[in-house]
């Protein structure tokens, strides 16, 4: 039975609302199209039609409008039917099908995914000391470096593993991002310099990318736009900024902890210096220019988080006593480690951790040892973050290594790390290797 004029002007109505209001399905459909995938999808597009609220003669007229599975590309005699119903050319109309009865292509991503388990992570750290070895023995090689500043790391870790990937043919996928914005005047020495830059990108067995003037909190686009994994071997972050990470928001309230910047920071104002935004900090009678964002605090909840769901290990490098306790007061089970609005400092440490802190106090450089032995771990964590589809939540950390130190033989470090080997004043860092794991839901 004809379907009637009415009935069509309104069926291509809702055709062409639902393909303006879903861009991202619409933008999908094109693989749903492709000969490949064709017989797959006309099969599933007559199953959708089937068991729509469309009225039957609309249902009919669509399944005898759909190109024939076996010749993808010979849709001429299916033209006018397609134009009838949708007022689209053949292959536009049938991608409008796919998005108006629901169906959503496979989604692709452009960057191998670690597929090893935390069971085998696990046991590789348990059998080696240098964490980036699990370059060599994973696939795929790739990693993600939070805040990373004149990217000396990277250079140090490319330098090291590239060329052992190569002699296997395998790539080294590493990618990078830091808050500074590279055309800011603020910052200093954390820019990436422009050298060092070219010679990464010009790598040939090397997969590249840095993003700068980029939130690692804020990582949604770059992810929508295939230009990060969702997913990588291995996440590191070295130097975790302080104030940024010193502070947990969860415990510590918004009044306890403008008191402590105050006091310990000084007085701060957001200024303009030239063209860009900045905060002046009066500190010690002397005035000093940071980036807008350099007071922000997330603390170690937010970067725990971040790092667990992103990496099937977390690797944290040349971490400051203080962002160091205030990370180890998430890590433990015990709550008794997180009092409210408490600053951790050198004369409440003991006080807080007891025994644990005694026998990491005593650790010597170069020594190391797993918190389980010191304290019961976390067995599951508060998400803080806004995680986009398909993160894993909730997590826990099967495994957490402690190594007192800034520099280790054979392993990569940034400039930071080397720069504490000069630091009479400040304590010896830490270096802190994760082993994650979601927990299930039953």
């Amino acid at each position: 039975m004809p379907v009637d004029s009415d009935s069509l002007a309104a069926f291509r109505k809702q055709v062409t609302s639902a393909r303006s209001l879903d861009t991202i399905s619409w933008d999908a459909s094109r693989q749903l199209v492709n000969p490949a995938d064709w017989p797959a999808t006309r099969t599933r597009l007559i199953d959708a039609i089937d068991a729509s609220s469309t009225h039957d003669d609309l249902k009919q007229g669509l399944i005898a409008a759909l190109p024939p599975a076996h010749a993808t590309d010979d849709r001429h005699s299916c033209v006018d039917l397609l134009k009838q119903f949708t007022g689209l050319p053949p292959t536009k109309a049938l991608r409008a099908l796919c998005v108006f009865f629901g169906l959503r292509a496979k989604p692709t991503t452009k960057w191998p995914l670690p597929t090893v388990s935390p069971d085998t992570v696990e046991a590789f750290i348990q059998e080696h000391l240098n964490p980036f070895d699990l370059l060599l023995e994973q696939l795929p090689a790739s990693m993600l470096d939070l805040g990373a500043g004149d990217l000396s790391f990277a250079e140090e870790l490319v330098t090291l593993y590239e060329p052992q990937l190569a002699m296997h043919n395998r790539p080294l996928m590493l990618h990078c991002l830091d808050r500074l914005n590279p055309d800011s005047q603020l910052g200093g020495p954390l820019h990436a310099p422009p050298l060092r830059l070219t010679r990464l990108r010009a790598k040939p067995g090397l997969q590249f990318r840095f993003y700068g003037d980029q939130d690692m909190f804020a990582l949604d686009p770059l992810e929508r736009d295939q230009r990060l994994a969702t997913r990588y071997l291995i996440v590191t972050c070295w130097a975790p900024a302080t104030p940024t990470f010193a502070y947990e928001p969860t415990r510590i309230s918004p009044t306890c902890l403008a008191e402590e910047l105050r006091r310990t920071k000084g007085e701060s104002r957001e200024v303009r210096h030239g063209k860009e935004h900045a905060l002046e900090v009066h500190h010690a009678g002397r005035s000093l220019l940071f980036p807008p964002w350099k007071f922000d605090i997330r603390g170690p909840l937010a970067l725990l988080e971040l790092m667990a769901t992103r990496g099937a290990l977390c690797v944290l490098g040349a971490v400051d006593s203080q962002v160091f306790w205030e990370i180890l007061s998430q890590l433990i089970e015990d709550p008794g480690v997180r009092p409210a609005d408490l600053i951790l400092s050198p004369q409440t440490l003991p006080q807080v951790f007891g025994e644990t802190y005694r026998r990491l106090a005593a650790l010597p450089i170069g020594g190391s040892c797993m918190l389980s032995d010191l304290a019961p771990l976390r067995q599951s964590f508060p998400s803080v973050l806004r995680l986009p589809a398909g993160h894993l939540a909730p997590y826990r950390f099967r495994q957490v290594r402690i190594q007192r130190g800034a520099l280790f033989e054979g392993i990569p470090a940034s400039s930071t790390a080397r720069r504490f080997q000069g630091m009479s004043e400040e304590t010896p860092p830490w270096f802190v290797t994760l082993v994650p794991e979601s927990i299930s839901i039953s």
